[in-house]
């Protein structure tokens, strides 16, 4: 994996297939954790979301259909 700062607040990540879905497995699985937990912030858990959202429909561009993930 590599990561380099593209500009102020912006990275890029150049990862394998593997090593991306086990990032999105992780924050799957800390999704899960944060919406049964009520002590969570509310913030958070609705960012985390809009991000898996976000990768799923890029990983169903790049598939053509759903994200496999």
């Amino acid at each position: 994996m590599h990561i380099s700062r593209t500009r102020p607040g912006v990275v890029t990540l150049v990862a394998t297939d593997a090593e991306l879905a086990a990032l999105a497995a992780g924050a799957r699985m800390a999704l899960s954790l944060m919406r049964a937990d009520p002590r969570a912030p509310a913030e958070a858990t609705a960012a985390l979301a809009r991000v898996l959202e976000d990768y799923d429909r890029g990983a169903g561009r790049l598939s053509g259909g759903p994200s496999p993930l």
